[in-house]
């Protein structure tokens, strides 16, 4: 019976990554890109010369790039997310040391 060769496929358990922005980072983006193109048509539409419409567009899209680029490497693929979890967390639940669980083991005993 001949043996079966199966493809290996070494980012398969990896985020998606493009540009250096991994997972949610890529929708952030998008939507940074988003409201910069309707920062543009409303500010074009409103009569500000183009002379100050085009480098303001293109310094919100950088603006916006260097602050996801930044948020991406600071936390990561699914570290932004905890933060923001954390950050809605009561401080009467939060525990920022192991003395309760010690104390629980020693309890128990």
């Amino acid at each position: 019976m001949p043996t079966i060769h199966y493809p290996c496929f070494p980012a398969a358990g990896r985020p998606i990554e493009l540009l250096g922005l991994k997972g949610t980072y890529i929708l952030i983006f998008a939507g940074v890109l988003l409201a910069d193109l309707l920062l543009f048509v409303i500010t074009y539409c409103a009569g500000v010369s183009l002379l100050l419409d085009i480098p303001l567009a293109f310094a919100v899209g950088g603006a916006g790039w260097g602050i996801t680029i930044a948020l991406s490497k600071r936390f990561g693929p699914h570290g932004l997310s905890k933060h923001l979890a954390a950050r809605r967390t009561p401080k009467g639940l939060r525990l920022d040391s192991r003395q309760a669980f010690i104390h629980l083991q020693k309890a128990k005993s």
